[in-house]
């Protein structure tokens, strides 16, 4: 049993094409070929060499897109009019966080062999006509603003893991890993916590005085972030 066993590993090294010393054999031979180039010897494996990460490169563009919403947010909050700090820090927060991930996924889609492609639509929800862009809100109508924001990426992040692991024409048990490790589980933190903030302040502000609610959770959230 074990004889048959070596003996179909050794057929199944001998069968399995080896691309990239095909190429280079190529390109060194005493007589190159005309065109000839080591297209091969790339650092793709596995399903991405036949389908590109685009979903990946989609995803990187729209943690692009709403991090500069939120530094936009966070603006408008630490303004001279409004004031409150610790929704700009908040946003500000958001925004870095949402930099920093999209960073981290170009680097992977390189790692992977793949190139990053900018033009890659993001696929994020646009507001309707009758509802303009702005990003001049009032305190729970950000908060709300960002949860919906932060709910879309963590589907679109639960999407991507779905479709790598369920389509075998493109598993990738690397790429959902990272997906996984990487997104998953702090999404589900932002989308939580962002869900407190929301239901807090929505309390708070049962009570008669409005404006020292709002800034009593200013200042707690200035404090504790």
């Amino acid at each position: 049993m074990l004889f048959f066993g070596i003996l179909s590993i050794l057929l199944a090294v001998a069968a399995a094409e080896d691309t990239c010393y095909d190429d280079s054999l190529a390109v060194c031979d005493p007589i190159p070929k005309d065109g000839k180039s080591m297209l091969n010897c790339n650092a793709k494996y596995g399903h991405i060499e036949r389908h590109p990460l685009i979903d990946l490169q989609s995803y990187a563009n729209a943690n692009i897109r709403v991090s500069f919403e939120f530094l936009l947010m966070s603006s408008y909050f630490g303004n001279y009019e409004d004031q409150r700090h610790g929704f700009k820090k908040l946003y500000r927060k958001f925004s870095d966080e949402l930099w920093e991930d999209a960073i981290n996924i170009i680097k992977y889609v390189t790692k992977r062999g793949d190139t990053m492609d900018f033009n890659q639509p993001p696929h994020l929800t646009e507001p309707t006509y009758e509802r303009k862009v702005t990003y001049e809100l009032n305190e729970l109508h950000s908060l709300a603003k960002a949860l919906d924001r932060q709910k879309e990426l963590a589907n679109k992040a639960l999407n991507i893991h779905h479709d790598i692991t369920k389509n075998d024409k493109i598993n990738d048990a690397g790429v959902a890993h990272y997906v996984e490790e990487r997104f998953i589980e702090p999404q589900t933190d932002r989308v939580r916590d962002l869900a407190g903030y929301i239901n807090d302040l929505k309390n708070l502000l049962t009570g008669n005085d409005h404006s020292i609610a709002l800034f009593l959770f200013d200042e707690y959230l200035k404090n504790s972030l």
